[in-house]
């Protein structure tokens, strides 16, 4: 299916934005600075965001819909709803999302520096634990923990999906090779069959 026009221009606003708030920070992102680094005509990105915060909206959506994705990749990946997991499987998955999102830099950087720099804002909420990723993350915790016979209470749900929001961060920030990402999701994991 080809996408609209506007979709297919909406969708370059957001990458040329996300790279340059990941590159430049957010003081980087204007109007003309987006028309410049997608190559578009002077004007075009206020044509379909006439303020700051309707360009910040584009961005958010589009980060959005990149994560939901992954979120329906590791699905697809781990498909065979109800088919149990053991515990090397489970690590290789949660450790296959983090790297897809690590790997997916500029997303994450400039994930960060907007949830840095919004005021609590429903933006910022998206970006943290109030909006569809959110929930999206607690749904696919929840069944790959049910299938490897883990807990999966509330709390057990949230920490998977803190601890694996921390380790996307470390491999963005600090460390994009870290061998031990594998090694503290295991432990994680042996933590709660062990409660």
């Amino acid at each position: 299916m080809v996408e609209p026009k506007s979709t297919v221009r909406r969708r370059l606003i957001a990458d040329s934005a996300i790279s340059l708030i990941a590159n430049g920070g957010m003081r980087a992102l204007t109007h003309r600075a987006v028309d410049s680094a997608a190559g578009i005509p002077s004007g075009s990105t206020s044509s379909y965001a006439r303020t700051r915060v309707a360009l910040l909206e584009i961005v958010v959506d589009e980060l959005e819909r990149r994560a939901l994705r992954d979120a329906a990749d590791l699905d697809a990946t781990e498909s065979g709803a109800g088919e149990s997991l053991d515990l090397d499987a489970a690590v290789d998955a949660i450790c296959g999302l983090i790297r897809a999102l690590a790997d997916r830099r500029d997303d994450m950087r400039a994930r960060y520096a907007l949830i840095l720099e919004l005021d609590d804002t429903d933006l910022r909420r998206r970006l943290t634990d109030k909006g569809p990723v959110h929930e999206r993350s607690l749904g696919v915790a929840t069944d790959l923990l049910q299938r490897t016979g883990l807990r999966s209470t509330r709390v057990d749900v949230e920490a998977l999906v803190e601890m694996t929001d921390a380790l996307v961060l470390h491999r963005t920030i600090t460390d994009r090779e870290s061998p031990w990402t594998a090694d503290i999701v295991r432990a994680h994991l042996q933590g709660i069959a062990l409660r």
